[in-house]
Parts: C-alpha cells; sequence; structure tokens
C-alpha cells in the first residue's frame, strides 16, 4: 500500500549512541543542537549475537530514493532512527530520509535473533550500525543491536532487529506492511504498527 509519511519532530535533542568493544551500548557525545535544548539520557542496551537462515522475501529521547550507504552482505546504515507519521499505521519508525522501517514475525525479540539472510536481506536490507546509533524521539533502553552471522551489527527495537524493504521508493511508502504475513512496520516500541 502506497501511504503518505510525515515526519514529527519532537523538541528534543539528538544524541548518538556507541557502541563498545564489550558489547554494551552507551552514551556518547550528542551532535551539535541548539543550545536550548536538553540533552536526553541514554540506558545501555546488551549486543547479542544474532543467526538466521531465512530466505523468504516474505518515554522520548533522542539519541533520497537510495537505500543509503550500502553493506556489501546486504543491510545498510541510516543517518538516524526516528518516529514519523503515517496516515493508516500511525507512529512508525522511520530512518533518517523518512523511509519506513519494519520488523519480521519469524524473528526473536528475547534474545533477539535475525532469521532474514541471503536473498531475504537484499529484499529487506538489515539497519546496520557502526560504532553509535543516532536516534530521536524514541526509548533509548528499547534500542539495542545483534551481531549477525556476517559479522555485522545489525540495529534492534524493543529487540526486534529492524530491516528497510527494498521496494519503498520514495519516503512515506509502508509497501511492505503485511508483506507474506510476516513483515510490518515497526511501532516506535518495536511492535506492529496499527496493531
Amino acid at each position: 500500500m502506497h501511504t503518505s509519511l510525515r515526519i514529527k519532530l519532537g523538541l528534543v535533542t539528538l544524541s548518538a549512541v556507541a557502541l563498545t568493544s564489550c558489547g554494551l551500548v552507551q552514551t556518547a557525545p550528542p551532535p551539535a543542537v541548539a543550545p536550548a535544548l536538553p540533552a536526553a539520557p541514554v540506558a545501555p542496551a546488551p549486543i547479542q549475537s544474532g543467526q538466521g537462515s531465512d530466505t523468504s522475501g516474505g518515554g522520548s529521547s533522542q539519541g533520497s530514493t537510495s537505500l543509503g550507504q550500502r553493506s556489501s552482505e546486504g543491510g545498510y546504515w541510516p543517518t538516524t532512527l526516528q518516529v514519523g507519521q503515517n496516515g493508516s499505521l500511525g507512529n512508525v519508525v522511520v530512518d533518517g530520509q523518512g523511509f519506513t522501517l519494519y520488523r519480521f514475525d519469524k524473528d526473536t525479540p528475547n534474545p533477539s535473533r535475525s532469521n532474514c539472510t541471503g536473498q531475504c536481506a537484499v529484499t529487506w536490507p538489515p539497519v546496520l550500525t557502526k560504532n553509535t546509533i543516532s536516534f530521536r524521539n524514541l526509548n533509548a533502553n528499547a534500542l539495542g543491536a545483534i551481531q549477525r552471522p556476517d559479522g555485522t551489527q545489525q540495529v534492534t527495537l524493543g529487540g526486534w532487529p529492524l530491516y528497510r524493504y527494498s521496494q519503498d521508493q520514495v519516503p512515506g511508502q509502508a509497501t511492505g506492511q503485511g508483506v507474506g504475513g510476516t513483515w510490518f512496520a515497526a511501532a516506535p516500541n518495536g511492535s506492529k504498527a496499527g496493531s
């Protein structure tokens, strides 16, 4: 389905979360922002090991038509994660360009594990991180990362690994919603949007 998205930007600062070599998400210096906006706290979150083989296509704080910087393993690194508004789904998680991010019902949130590799990860590129997760209007305690079988780090929200759908061509589309009965836009807490 093609739906429009309007990104709601709250009056909170943008923070960064660093993934350390000992496997914790910790506070990193926030980027420069207007001095009138307070910095948001960031709590540690574990990085867990994740693996998978499915090839089917089927509290507020902050921390283009292409997929942005792509990994050779099929994932991509967004500039930020934030909350956006979708006309039919309500609040959804989007990347810094406004593209909808998704979760996969064949993954697991506890422990966090991705079951989308191979061709699945080409159609549904994992949201990856390189040492930092920049975010806006999301609960820092809900953010984390897991290690994928290829050694990259995939961002999780509420324990659910996050993905972008390669068929969403412009910001605001949510054409991946309900694909195969297993793919759903991510709500700000990691649950299914629109539920």
